[in-house]
């Protein structure tokens, strides 16, 4: 039996990252992993059910040095308690692998230590909340996106990376266009995803199109009153959370996104498994599953005009809606299936090489 221990900085809410871990828990075999997730505030719900969930009490400090130190300690404690990892994936930020390595000498034991971070790198390193020199304290990276891979390499060469993309429950796929004007917005609502960009957008084009936004957050009340004061209510639809959001967006074209800086965007690739187009900002992750005119669009961050155009032209058959059987094709390599099955090579490897 191999033990993993997921230790995250932050509670659990819902999303991305909080979908992976879930995946993690599920699709890793019982008899072969003993996946123990550990957060360092409250925030387990998502993983109710799950009996190697664990939770600490959040630290009120907002010295990040503290809060590290802190977390050394609620590890080390937990270590002391239910035994040692045999690998320690340290999650979302990237001093989170400080943490580790700082209870692997203070308890002088051995475990492995993989840095897995969900987001671009730079934004961490800017909130101070660690970078690449933190993360170097792993012995090895996951990386969920090419740029993160190559901003390790930049840094330190020698490093053992492995670019792993994020797992994609793939949807059933739907042949054929639905042939309507609708397009869908699947994520959460906050500021760093700039939905307002694409409520602008929807305004600016001369044709009308539908918009579906499925999620919660909160921007939500902000982006009711844009469109509201944009006299779009009959335009777009907010739908809330829904468990299975993909059956709601079976009637949409393309999905949409216009996010600052992703990690991964599971929600695009779960999209191309359906069939769909992807229009996007050239974030991190999804421009390493989009290819420009083969399975999405792409515009530039905060132009609502360069958005507009596009719709106009997908509308005006301008630009066509990508070829629905390429777009599944796109994102097979990071199925379910595919994935575990190359994680569990890893671990495996990394286990063997001690």
């Amino acid at each position: 039996m191999i033990t993993i221990d997921i230790l995250s900085p932050v509670g659990g809410r819902t999303g991305g990252i909080e979908n992976v871990i879930r995946a993690w828990t599920r699709k890793l075999p019982g008899d072969e992993y003993d996946i123990r997730v550990i957060h360092m505030a409250p925030g387990m719900k998502y993983l109710e059910g799950y009996n190697k969930a664990y939770s600490f009490a959040e630290c009120m400090d907002d010295n990040i040095n503290s809060k590290l130190t802190h977390f050394a300690r609620n590890y080390a404690g937990f270590i002391n308690s239910y035994g040692r990892p045999d690998i320690c994936v340290a999650t979302n930020w990237p001093a989170m692998c400080v943490v580790a390595d700082t209870v692997r000498r203070a308890l002088d034991t051995h475990f492995i230590i993989l840095s897995w971070v969900h987001s671009d790198i730079s934004q961490y390193q800017a909130a101070g909340l660690g970078g690449i020199n933190e993360m170097l304290k792993a012995d090895a990276h996951l990386c969920i996106s090419r740029s993160n891979e190559e901003s390790v390499k930049a840094v330190c060469p020698e490093a053992i990376t492995y670019l792993t993309g994020n797992p994609v429950h793939m949807q059933t796929f739907v042949g054929k266009d639905p042939g309507v004007n609708t397009m869908c917005y699947v994520g959460r609502l906050q500021d760093v995803k700039r939905v307002d960009i694409i409520l602008e957008a929807l305004y600016r084009a001369r044709h009308k199109w539908k918009l579906k936004i499925v999620g919660t957050g909160e921007s939500e009340d902000e982006l009711k009153e844009i469109v509201k004061y944009l006299g779009q209510q009959n335009q777009v639809e907010f739908m809330g959370w829904q468990d299975n959001p993909w059956e709601s967006c079976k009637d949409a074209s393309a999905m949409i996104a216009a996010s600052e800086y992703e990690g991964f965007m599971l929600t695009g690739a779960e999209a191309l498994s359906m069939g769909m187009t992807v229009i996007s900002t050239p974030v991190d992750g999804v421009t390493d599953y989009v290819r420009e005119g083969m399975n999405g669009y792409f515009f530039k961050y905060e132009d609502a005009i360069g958005l507009a155009g596009i719709l106009d032209n997908i509308y005006e058959g301008k630009m066509p809606l990508c070829d629905r059987k390429i777009c599944h094709e796109s994102v097979e390599k990071y199925s379910e299936e595919v994935y575990f099955s190359r994680l569990k090579n890893i671990f495996d490897f990394l286990l063997k090489r001690g």
